[in-house]
């Protein structure tokens, strides 16, 4: 699938390509203020993964599907392998494509607080408010934040997912830019780690940051980590959670960057 993705700093190609990939219910735009940074010095592309922002939908939410995405991507925008970054889920699916027969494609990977694991996390709460919203009797944001308070008490987490809104421009008519179907079908992918079909590990660079307050890579999961990633480094950003780049945008910038230019 041929994913929608915003570039900025063409004029940096030279430097490298870095590839910046979003998490659940998250879209590309939610990287540009990084991504304009990074752009002073690299060719930089934000992507909307298959079911978000502007990319299209399909029926498949799985990460081999996700990587198989990625890996179009990178042969479109770079004729050489990128730095790949991805949080959350675009963490496990970029973490899938160097794992994959792809993985020729990735120079070097930064994955943002999540861990080649299987969670418990339950987002049945979140899709079914999100199902609940009326659009019919909608017409500004405000009020899908307020729809949505029912079933999603953090009005943090209800910004964030109002941000999925679209709305017409003919009509005005607002809607889900998400397809919340395809997740809920496969929330068990989504939360889980592929079993099978991977490569034993990648030996290029890898970066883990993760939020200190948050619970998502588990000191107890570095030996797997480290098996599949034998190059891993690791390191946290204070306090900051789940959402390290909207929390501690600057300092994921200068993690960042001092991976990139190691």
């Amino acid at each position: 699938m041929k994913l929608a993705h915003y570039a900025f700093g063409e004029e940096n190609r030279d430097n490298g390509t870095i590839v910046i990939v979003h998490g659940l219910f998250g879209q590309a735009r939610n990287w540009t203020a990084i991504a304009r940074r990074l752009a002073e010095k690299y060719h930089v592309v934000t992507a909307d993964l298959r079911n978000h922002g502007r990319s299209d939908w399909d029926a498949e939410m799985t990460y081999p599907a996700m990587a198989s995405d990625l890996a179009e991507l990178i042969g479109d925008v770079s004729d050489k392998p990128v730095h790949l970054v991805g949080h959350s889920m675009g963490g496990k699916a970029s973490m899938v494509l160097a794992l994959s027969a792809d993985a020729t494609l990735v120079a070097d990977l930064v994955v943002v607080d999540i861990a080649p694991v299987s969670y418990d996390h339950d987002y049945s709460g979140f899709i079914n408010a999100m199902r609940g919203v009326d659009f019919s009797a909608i017409s500004r944001r405000a009020e899908v934040e307020d729809a949505l308070s029912s079933g999603v008490s953090e009005k943090g987490v209800r910004q964030f997912l109002a941000q999925n809104v679209a709305t017409d421009k003919d009509s005005g008519a607002m809607s889900w830019q998400v397809n919340i179907d395809a997740m809920a079908n496969h929330l068990d992918d989504i939360t889980g780690w592929p079993k099978d079909g991977l490569a034993e590990q990648y030996d290029g660079d890898v970066l883990f940051i993760s939020g200190a307050n948050s619970h998502y890579v588990d000191p107890k999961d570095r030996d797997h980590i480290k098996a599949l990633f034998p190059k891993a480094a690791f390191t946290s950003i204070k306090g900051a959670g789940h959402w390290v780049h909207a929390e501690k945008p600057d300092a994921v910038l200068l993690t960042l960057s001092a991976f990139l230019k190691r």
